[in-house]
């Protein structure tokens, strides 16, 4: 017991059950608000809570993963929870797809986005099943070398479509005008290269771990200096970039603020171009407000449905968006 406080595992624990509490909070706000669960925000959340949960679980039981006898589970928390972190980061690619092809969401390429990302995911996590009952079986270097090598494989794609995505966004923000700029955070580039830079790193780990140079062992009676390497790799590679979607879709109005009665007296507020009020001797112009800090709208998901772009309809209300996170009670419909 004195090993396991004075090791890695504990202050992981604090880091993960910490994250996952904080994840729960929100999860509740958004139920407890009557918002919608088909979201992105919601979404996020509910595998960012599976992910810090089996996480949690992972490091408060090492020691009883730590035993030879116990060590298919040790493999099975261990391995499931990198799946988990991919869903949810291509999750964000499919947020930023349906921010980049907003013109063509509706008709069809949430469908085909959509498809993709839950044929890649299922898949990836039944060979995850698959080789974690054969290295469980038959257990050897040549293994993880594989298991290596396809993390660095997967994860450098996803990195590579989520870079591209980014550079699709600045080139949004940058060739709109100042008005529609502002329905972007300013946040979400930095983000994206900060979660760029953690990934990258990731690959560059498992090709090194793949050929022996270098390998992070999660045991007991490691140096100081392995249980640092141990603590920041899983800080930068994992809980870093899960509280950068924190903060991005970090803001959940309450239901008095977001709710439809207050919508229903205020609907041509989503007008789009912006309403002007003349008044003797000046133009008074509305101005749009910025993205996730309008308390009219929740979802980060129509943020930026027709602000973007000139073709849409001009009046637009979230809560007929399908991704529509407006409470749900005091519909008048």
């Amino acid at each position: 017991m004195t090993s396991y406080f004075s090791g890695v595992p504990f202050p992981l624990l604090i880091l993960y059950s910490s994250l996952t509490l904080i994840v729960s909070f929100q999860i509740i706000r958004i139920l407890y608000n009557k918002h919608n669960i088909f979201s992105f925000r919601f979404g996020f959340l509910l595998l960012g809570f599976i992910w810090g949960l089996l996480r949690s679980l992972l490091w408060g039981l090492f020691d009883v993963f730590i035993e030879p006898k116990n060590f298919a589970g040790q493999v099975t928390f261990f391995l499931i929870p990198i799946n988990v972190q991919f869903a949810t980061f291509s999750l964000l690619v499919l947020f930023y797809a349906h921010v980049v092809h907003r013109t063509t969401w509706e008709r069809y390429t949430r469908m085909r986005f959509t498809i993709v990302y839950l044929s890649v995911n299922i898949i990836l996590l039944v060979l995850q099943i698959v080789w974690i009952v054969i290295f469980v079986k038959y257990s050897n270097y040549l293994l993880q070398q594989i298991q290596a090598v396809l993390n660095c494989i997967v994860f450098f794609l996803l990195v590579s479509i989520l870079a591209f995505y980014g550079w699709k966004l600045r080139i949004i923000k940058q060739n709109t005008n100042r008005h529609l700029q502002s329905q972007l955070p300013l946040s979400i580039i930095p983000i994206t290269f900060f979660i760029f830079l953690c990934f990258t790193s990731r690959c560059i780990y498992d090709v090194v771990s793949a050929f022996g140079e270098f390998n992070i062992k999660l045991e007991y009676g490691l140096t100081l200096r392995e249980n640092i390497t141990v603590f920041f790799s899983y800080l930068v590679w994992e809980i870093l970039p899960y509280i950068l979607i924190l903060v991005l879709f970090w803001r959940i109005p309450t239901t008095h603020i977001g709710g439809l009665a207050r919508r229903n007296k205020n609907v041509n507020s989503f007008a789009y171009p912006p309403q002007t009020a003349v008044v003797p001797g000046r133009i008074i112009q509305q101005q749009p407000s910025r993205l996730f800090l309008d308390p009219q709208r929740y979802d980060s998901d129509d943020e930026t449905t027709n602000l973007l772009y000139k073709g849409s309809p001009v009046l637009y209300s979230g809560r007929h968006s399908p991704y529509s996170t407006t409470p749900v009670s005091g519909s008048s419909e």
